[in-house]
């Protein structure tokens, strides 16, 4: 599933895919760091809930 953050240096919209970890389909594993393809600045992964990518 994919899920839609916002970098914290530039504001562009990022969507990162998120790797199913579980059984029922409702837990997901995202990487603890990415990068902003806009800018290149390091971002954190927030504590979820997050927001499902259209």
């Amino acid at each position: 599933m994919y899920f839609e953050f916002v970098c914290g240096w530039c504001g562009e919209a990022n969507v990162l895919y998120g790797e199913q970890a579980g059984f029922w389909g409702t837990k997901y594993e995202l990487p603890e760091e990415w990068d902003c393809w806009s800018c290149d600045g390091t971002n954190v992964t927030p504590d979820g809930p997050w927001t499902e990518a259209d």
